[in-house]
């Protein structure tokens, strides 16, 4: 069974790379980077600096849009040396299926979830693989999803130290589930062996990392994800907050015009079936009445602001999108 790392390029993801190698060896282990062609470009300066320093021989990803609507998707393999913020894969996508939007956030599956299934099954065979991803111990709700994390606090009553234990354990404590023995709990019980036997792995399972851990290990390396959380993931995604986004828009304001030019383009699809420009954000807003909410605040303003509502911290959309928990945490609880 190959262990595959989805490598995010964000810090947490990141070591995770390591811990794998550590535990596994390094011949037991491949790294995939998915890319969208949105991201910042010190990103994609330290994805180069961490494929080198645990020589990752790390495969970079493209989705190749070439084939005809509702074809389906391939991939193309990219030297990791050219993947940059050209938003190129991300205009691509745009002409075949318009922008995405709150509400309609296929980006994720398209440009990250398709080409990373589509290699790996051609690479390695159907249920050849296990799929590992960066989420630390602190990060239940995204081990089990949103819906399914308050349920089982609010049914079963376990908290996170009890929930990160009993998904990294072989064994689930029937018991747990069933002092009642209501349907609910038979629900729980099932969505949890559901999860534990998906090939999908976390770094919960093997490092007790937390957030601050992860933060003090690269701390202590020659290199670092130089930019603030604000600035990670595709760059001015609409998961993103209001402030975050304000806070892009100051930080970058020629990446800000290069994606409005690209999402303004006549080459966007436009029909009854997409998305459109103006109403990409939170409460139907294009990205530029987003950023006009801001007027008369300065950069240091709107960062007073994040930090003051804590919308960096854990489980909020912080340094990485991990694909596959973008998309479990949007699905209702017992589909």
């Amino acid at each position: 069974m190959k262990k595959v790392v989805s490598f995010s390029g964000g810090r947490t993801s990141a070591y995770l790379c390591k811990v794998m190698i550590d535990t596994f060896g390094r011949e037991n282990v491949d790294f995939i980077y998915m890319d969208t062609g949105a991201e910042h470009p010190k990103t994609y300066e330290f994805i180069r600096k961490v494929n080198n320093e645990f020589n990752l021989n790390l495969t970079c990803l493209r989705t190749d849009f070439s084939s005809p609507l509702g074809a389906g998707n391939g991939f193309k393999v990219v030297d990791v040396n050219s993947i940059d913020t050209d938003l190129k894969s991300f205009s691509e996508m745009t002409y075949k299926y318009g922008v995405p939007y709150i509400g309609g956030m296929f980006c994720t599956d398209r440009m990250k979830l398709v080409p990373f299934t589509k290699y790996c099954q051609e690479t390695y065979g159907r249920g050849n693989f296990e799929t590992w991803l960066g989420i630390r111990a602190d990060e239940p709700a995204r081990v089990f999803g949103s819906k399914l994390y308050k349920s089982l606090k609010e049914t079963i009553g376990l908290d996170d130290e009890d929930l990160i234990k009993m998904y990294s354990t072989n064994h689930i404590d029937r018991e747990a589930f069933f002092v009642m023995e209501e349907c609910s709990e038979v629900k729980l019980f099932n969505e949890v062996c559901r999860r534990k036997t998906s090939g999908i792995r976390y770094m919960a399972e093997i490092s007790e990392f937390e957030k601050e851990d992860v933060l003090n290990f690269w701390s202590e390396m020659p290199f670092d994800l130089d930019i603030p959380e604000w600035l990670g993931n595709c760059l001015f995604c609409p998961k993103k907050s209001d402030l975050k986004l304000a806070a892009a828009q100051r930080d970058e304001p020629e990446l800000y015009h290069d994606f409005l030019n690209m999402i303004y383009s006549d080459s966007v699809r436009h029909d009854n079936k997409t998305g459109h420009w103006s109403q990409m954000y939170r409460g139907k807003k294009s990205l530029e009445q987003v950023v006009a909410m801001f007027d008369g605040s300065t950069g240091d303003e709107i960062k007073a602001r994040i930090r003051g509502t804590k919308v960096t911290n854990t489980g909020s959309c912080s340094e990485s999108c991990e694909v596959f928990v973008c998309e479990s945490n949007q699905q209702d609880l017992f589909k």
